[in-house]
C-alpha cells in the first residue's frame, strides 16, 4: 500500500440521488456507496456509471450475499467492502483501486470467488458478458492492445480498461490472459452441450 496515501473528503449525501448528483458536481477520484442508502446503492451506482463509465465506485455494505456482490461488480463497482472494516483496509481498497485495481474483503473474497465460478458454470454460453465486452474480449483474442482496441470500437482507452476489469470480474480471474482462457472454456463447454443433445 501507498504509505503516502492523503483521502479528502469532498462532500457527503444522504441517498442515490445526492450520490448522482455528487458525482456529477464533484468528479471525485474514488466514489463510496451505501448498498441500503435511499434510492438504493446498486441504483446509484449503475446510474453513475451510465453517465461516467470511468467513475470508481465502493460499495460499503453490511450484505454478505455473494450474488449481490457479484451483481455490484458487474454493474461496474471496483470495491465491495464489508461494514466494520478498518482505516487500514479502508485505505487498502481506496489505493488499490486508484492504482487500476478492485478491492474485496478478505474474510469475503473467497465465497465470493467460488459463488463467480459456479456463476460461470452454470452459464455455458457466456452469457453473462454483454455486447460491448464480447467485442473487447474478440479483440484481445486477436492480440489486440487497449489502444488498438479502443480505436477499433471507437472508444476510449480508459473505457477499454473499463470493460476489461468488468470481464475479468465476470470469469472470476485476475489478468487478461486467463480471461481469454475463461472464455474459450465457456465455448467449448457450450460446444459440448450442444453435441451432446444433438
Amino acid at each position: 500500500m501507498n504509505e503516502t496515501l492523503e483521502i479528502e473528503v469532498l462532500a457527503q449525501g444522504g441517498s442515490a440521488a445526492d450520490a448522482v448528483e455528487l458525482t456529477r458536481r464533484q468528479s471525485p477520484d474514488i466514489m463510496i456507496l451505501d448498498l441500503t442508502m435511499p434510492g438504493g446503492g446498486l441504483n446509484a451506482l449503475r446510474a453513475i456509471m451510465e453517465s461516467d463509465p470511468s467513475m470508481q465506485c465502493i460499495l460499503l455494505t453490511a450484505c454478505d450475499d455473494p450474488e449481490t456482490a457479484i451483481e455490484a461488480m458487474s454493474a461496474g463497482a471496483k470495491g465491495y467492502i464489508l461494514k466494520g472494516v478498518g482505516v487500514a483496509e479502508l485505505e487498502a481498497a481506496i489505493d488499490a483501486i486508484l492504482h487500476g485495481g478492485t478491492f474485496v474483503s478478505p474474510s469475503f473474497a473467497a465465497a465470493l470467488l467460488q459463488a463467480a465460478l459456479s456463476g460461470q458454470e452454470r452459464d455455458d454460453k457466456g452469457g453473462v458478458l454483454t455486447h460491448r465486452e464480447m467485442q473487447v474480449l474478440r479483440e484481445l483474442e486477436r492480440g489486440k492492445t487497449n489502444r488498438e482496441i479502443a480505436k477499433r470500437l471507437a472508444i476510449s482507452e480508459k473505457t477499454v480498461k473499463f470493460y476489461m476489469t468488468n470481464i475479468m470480474q465476470k470469469y472470476g480471474v485476475k489478468n487478461r490472459l486467463e480471461a481469454v482462457i475463461a472464455h474459450r472454456h465457456a465455448h467449448e463447454r457450450a460446444l459440448s452441450g450442444q453435441t451432446r443433445l444433438s
